[in-house]
């Protein structure tokens, strides 16, 4: 079974493809502020963010939901 750490997503295909104003303005927001955060930090603090909110197991989220935690962590890291 493949590691879901290998199915990261990068700037030129990222996870949430642009389906409408909000997945744009996500994608767009993480190329930006991608390279200025350690990505082990925002996938420990995704990881956190995740543990204290749900129930559910991180390695059983799809790739999109990884991907939104992630999201969150960079907002709550960068601010």
């Amino acid at each position: 079974m493949p590691s879901r750490k290998a199915r990261r997503s990068t700037t030129e295909e990222p996870v949430i493809g642009p389906a409408g104003p909000i997945s744009t303005t996500i994608v767009d927001y993480a190329a930006r502020v991608r390279f200025r955060l350690p990505e082990d930090a925002v996938e420990r603090r995704a990881q956190q963010l995740h543990a204290r909110n749900s129930y559910d197991c991180w390695n059983g989220l799809s790739d999109k939901d990884q991907e939104l935690w992630r999201h969150m962590a960079r907002v709550d890291l960068a601010g």
